[in-house]
């Protein structure tokens, strides 16, 4: 008898709370169709959401990290002759550029005056970046060597245009990361 009335007195109270649930969830459904709407993401104050985005978004060194990344990346596939690998770190490296130019086009020099970060970069996107995708392409390693470091001097050029000499790349002595092989033969799971 004690076991029927604690199984009702169960059944009732968890009957309760599901009943509870479904109420407040109707309830959460009425008042947000009731309620304006504010824009997707937004707080509805054009000015407010500016400014927060002008909060949030990253600094062009941030981005730059990516690309030196994914240059160190592009070494290392390149020398191991993992062409797949190397030609999606190429790929990498032009988004990451532009990724860091849309952050901002322009900085000023050591003059003071702007420097137009996508205009140097329309050079290189035009000259050392398609000599290295085409190195790649042919799975050329001495074409690819001297890419490289013809990319690598253009990024040099835009480092001091923008003021900033003592940012020298290089190319790479030790691999960046080590969760991604570089051996183009490497079976998974390794």
């Amino acid at each position: 008898m004690i076991q029927s009335f604690i199984r009702y007195a169960l059944t009732l109270a968890i009957g309760a709370g599901a009943g509870a649930v479904v109420m407040h969830w109707q309830d959460s459904v009425a008042a947000a169709q009731q309620a304006p709407a504010a824009p997707a993401g937004g707080t509805g104050d054009v000015a407010a959401d500016i400014a927060h985005l002008k909060e949030v978004v990253p600094a062009q060194s941030h981005a730059m990290i990516d690309v030196g990344w994914h240059m160190a990346n592009l070494w290392f596939a390149a020398r191991e002759q993992h062409w797949p690998l190397a030609a999606f770190e190429v790929s990498e490296v032009r988004n990451r550029i532009r990724w860091t130019i849309r952050i901002n086009p322009t900085v000023k020099g050591p003059d003071g005056n702007p420097v137009d970060l996508k205009g140097i970069f329309d050079g290189i996107d035009t000259s050392a970046l398609p000599a290295l995708k085409k190195a790649v392409d042919e799975k050329n390693p001495a074409a690819f060597e001297s890419a490289y470091r013809g990319m690598i001097e253009s990024c040099y050029a835009c480092h001091k245009a923008a003021g900033k000499p003592y940012l020298r790349p290089m190319v790479p002595t030790t691999p960046p990361q080590s969760i991604i092989t570089y051996d183009p033969k490497a079976s998974w799971p390794s």
